[in-house]
């Protein structure tokens, strides 16, 4: 039921979209790829907002095992480890208490004068100052990544296998690799469109900073140079760059730049948005990644595209972002395709939200469902964008 399926003549047929309105919620609370904590707490903090009853009001059977355990997949290669699943609840009791406390202050100083440790994990920099100026640049903490990236993989790979709707809540935008890859291996034809302020497409060799939250696109392309450690379970290329489609891009390092223009990858910078206008842009870009409409479509979607007055609780913020209704509009028009299969949400960092202006909740929206858990807004906006994109509309009907 994954892979779409072939006439008698060998030739693929159109895809109708998935036949159950089931999804499988992979809670991949990963923070390896860069060196920032509180992105892990995102996939909690999205259960506690009220997501699985939201989803289940749309008419969808949620199936959650879970928050992925990284740790022990790390114990068992012999990786060491990581943060166990108990600290990462603690770190979420940890959360619920600041939004108890009414959000006077943001999360980082509430934590430290509440005696919390909160801040970078491992330091990347050191690690990469450490290697040899001779040696092939390493990613930082490559091979506990890539191992983890598996777990995801394998995870989405059986969420697709029993013709679910993937929905990978993240975690940093390394989750991708491990998504998009067991994807574009069930879904042959698999268009990808990817919602980010970043194109994520650095190599080891063109990486500032070597972190591989900053990578997952170009890897998934195939641009490495060789295959890191750990990552042999991914196929470099499994994602043609034709089928790939960027919305919303505004921070390019110079030399991504180079390798998206000499590529197949179709690029919407916010400058189109401005020129063409959002239903414009999405038009073009599921034309791109899907000519004849009728392909399986995902939906990678990076908190950080829409800009910080709307979503600030996320780690690399840029100005001149998508708004509140252009990132949900994008949302919506996927969902109204009726080929969308899987869809990541990424970079939610409950950690990084900020204080609430006048020291308590922001006022409630006549528009918010009176059931929903009172949460911070980039959390709250994180589960909005997908109930928009598993169908939720204005007018209350559905779009598959």
């Amino acid at each position: 039921m994954a892979a779409t399926p072939k006439s008698a003549h060998g030739e693929t047929t159109a895809f109708a979209g998935l036949a159950s309105r089931d999804v499988h919620v992979i809670g991949a609370a990963f923070c390896e790829g860069q060196n920032l904590a509180g992105a892990d707490a995102a996939p909690a903090a999205l259960r506690a907002a009220g997501l699985a009853p939201a989803l289940a009001k749309l008419g969808w059977t949620v199936h959650d095992p879970g928050d992925l355990d990284f740790d022990a997949r790390y114990r068992e290669r012999g990786l060491g480890a990581s943060l166990p699943l108990d600290k990462h609840h603690e770190s979420m009791e940890r959360y619920r208490e600041w939004e108890d406390s009414g959000m006077a202050v943001n999360f980082a100083t509430w934590a430290h004068d509440h005696g919390a440790q909160h801040g970078s994990g491992a330091d990347g920099d050191a690690a990469v100052g450490e290697s040899s100026a001779r040696a092939p640049p390493q990613i930082v903490n490559g091979p506990l990544i890539g191992c983890g990236l598996e777990l995801v993989h394998e995870a989405v790979a059986r969420a697709a296998a029993l013709g679910r709707f993937a929905l990978t809540l993240g975690g940093d935008h390394s989750v991708a690799a491990g998504s998009v890859s067991a994807l574009c291996e069930a879904y042959p034809r698999l268009g990808v469109i990817w919602i980010d302020a970043h194109a994520d497409a650095n190599t080891p060799s063109t990486s500032p900073s070597l972190h591989y939250h900053g990578m997952p696109a170009a890897h998934l392309l195939g641009w490495f140079e060789r295959q890191p450690a750990g990552f042999d379970w991914l196929r470099p290329g499994v994602l043609p760059e034709s089928s790939l489609a960027y919305i919303g891009l505004r921070d390019i390092d110079p030399d991504e730049a180079k390798l998206l223009r000499a590529s197949k990858a179709h690029v919407y910078t916010m400058r189109d948005v401005d020129k063409h206008g959002i239903g414009r842009v999405v038009e073009m870009a599921l034309e791109a990644v899907d000519p004849h409409r009728n392909g399986p479509l995902h939906l990678s979607l990076d908190v950080d595209a829409v800009d910080p007055h709307f979503a600030p609780g996320t780690g690399t913020m840029v100005r001149g972002g998508l708004t509140y209704r252009e990132i949900h509009y994008i949302a919506e028009e996927m969902a109204l395709t009726g080929r969308l299969v899987g869809m990541d949400l990424v970079e939610v960092n409950p950690h990084l939200e900020p204080s609430q202006a006048g020291g308590g909740a922001a006022r409630a929206m006549h528009n918010e469902d009176p059931e929903a858990a009172h949460v911070s807004p980039t959390v709250n906006l994180g589960v909005e964008l997908i109930l928009s994109a598993l169908g939720k509309t204005i007018m209350h009907d559905r779009y598959h």
